[in-house]
């Protein structure tokens, strides 16, 4: 962890980024660094060859698309996640959509994701993460993105305002940068894509915003897979973020991410490869909101 003039500062954010802010728990290592290689990946999805029940496209060339969902999640919708470091239990996380509330005339989303690290992997590397961000229900855009974290001995809090009339974000320093329309945070990017239409073998894109940078998202629709978790047994759609632009965006690694294939879209298992092992987060308790 270094700033750019050498000194030790805030942590280097890679393709690990979508996967701290879409499940706050996987932040307990990922500060590492992502990985190339499908090593520790899961059986099937590590690499394009073997790629969980992907669909081969119709003689015609067409993908199977699975149609975009009205409501995957209600206010309350509660995930409750294991984190491991390989085969360690290190922690838990959640994700709660707490409430619908109002934004300047406008209904929003509150989306809340936090990470904690148990009482054995704090004495190597305590982790207490709280993100949250404010989404516009109507327009399924973000309006503000928070971030408080405590990891080993460094503490980072941050805001960001995205002003959609002037089309940019504004830090908390003061400081603003240039967004395009309908942008995505680091934490709704998770709660956008349950909403969408997915091609089986293909992907879709949308512009997201994080660490004074905006840049498109590409989510690739690997196939189906069914996962057995402590919640319970699940047939899934397999999913990967990658975020492709240069600089702190590039893509270093892999994050895989299987969702429910149901109207829920509902998060249940996330792997990932980082420099000095693999980490997971399993669901193990969810309650769906009203």
């Amino acid at each position: 962890m270094h700033s750019r003039d050498g000194r030790a500062g805030r942590p280097v954010r890679s393709v690990a980024l979508w996967c701290l802010a879409a499940l706050a728990g996987l932040s307990l290592l990922t500060r590492a660094g992502a990985a190339r290689g499908p090593e520790g990946l899961p059986p099937g999805v590590a690499d394009t060859s073997g790629l969980p029940a992907l669909p081969a496209p119709p003689a015609g060339g067409e993908r199977e698309v699975l149609p975009p969902v009205t409501r995957p999640f209600r206010p309350g919708e509660w995930l409750k996640f294991s984190v491991q470091y390989g085969v360690i239990h290190a922690g838990i996380a959640t994700l709660e959509v707490p409430e619908v509330r109002e934004w300047q005339g406008r209904p929003i989303y509150h989306f809340l994701a936090r990470a904690e690290s148990n009482n054995l992997f704090s004495k190597i590397y305590r982790v207490r993460n709280r993100i949250d961000s404010y989404w516009d229900a109507d327009g399924r855009f973000s309006w503000r993105y928070s971030e408080d974290r405590h990891e080993g001995e460094h503490r980072f809090r941050d805001v960001i305002i995205f002003d959609h009339t002037r089309l940019e974000a504004r830090y908390g320093n003061g400081q603003t940068f240039p967004i395009p329309p309908q942008v995505q945070d680091a934490l709704s990017a998770l709660y956008f894509t349950r909403f969408q239409s997915l091609p089986l073998g293909g992907s879709i894109v949308f512009d997201y915003h994080a660490s004074q940078k905006s840049a498109p998202l590409e989510v690739r629709i690997l196939g189906r897979d069914r996962v057995d978790t402590p919640a319970g047994r699940f047939n899934c759609i397999v999913i990967e973020p990658v975020l492709s632009a240069g600089g702190i965006f590039k893509n270093n690694g892999r994050l895989i991410i299987w969702i429910t294939d149901d109207a829920r879209r509902m998060p249940v298992l996330m792997k990932s490869k980082v420099m000095i092992g693999s980490i997971s987060a399993l669901l193990v308790d969810a309650r769906l909101g009203a």
